[in-house]
């Protein structure tokens, strides 16, 4: 008989076989890491696009930016947006809360990365520009909706009312929103 003699398991044998439960946890992080693969995949491109308009042409901070944001992505399932429409909103908020945390956290005087000073938005119509002159109870219904993917009868449910209040404050939400980008349009057509 060689070394392994019958009925003896080989040397070391377990160091080649997970311990019981370690086979479902990896499975699971397999499919969890597959799933989200499938949920952000397809925005990766435009994510990194506009993370690097955003740090104005900084690749390695851009991608400081894209990891850091597909990591504070994957860390809750429980948020991942149920709308495919509602994906790339989602990124684009943690990435601007990424970009926006890293400066805050950087301690003073012993930064040694890239100075980033978001710049002014161009006169060109922006949403988000649109959103923060919104009044609050219009802007928390859009974000909840489109930015957090929230289905009409979850945000009712929430709030304790029907589904047609909650249709009725989104479409009062949208016509304030136009009215904004409308203004917007104008004034920059005036100068």
């Amino acid at each position: 008989m060689g070394r392994h003699a019958a009925g003896r398991p080989p040397l070391h044998a377990d160091l080649f076989t997970p311990p019981p439960g370690d086979t479902a946890r990896l499975a699971g992080e397999s499919r969890a890491a597959a799933a989200f693969e499938l949920l952000v995949g397809p925005h990766r491109p435009g994510l990194r696009d506009y993370v690097d308009k955003l740090t104005d042409g900084d690749g390695q901070l851009t991608d400081s930016v894209v990891k850091e944001t597909l990591y504070r992505a994957a860390q809750d399932p429980s948020r991942y947006p149920q709308r495919p429409s509602a994906v790339r909103p989602w990124l684009v908020l943690i990435a601007r809360t990424a970009l926006r945390d890293g400066e805050r956290m950087a301690p003073a005087g012993h930064d040694d990365r890239p100075q980033f000073v978001p710049p002014e938005p161009p006169a060109a119509t922006t949403v988000l520009g649109a959103m923060d002159s919104l009044a609050d109870t219009h802007r928390e219904i859009l974000v909840e909706l489109f930015y957090r993917g929230v289905s009409l009868e979850e945000a009712a449910h929430h709030r304790g009312v029907p589904v047609e209040t909650v249709k009725g404050w989104l479409y009062y939400a949208m016509r304030a929103l136009r009215g904004v980008i409308d203004q917007q349009v104008a004034d920059r057509h005036d100068l």
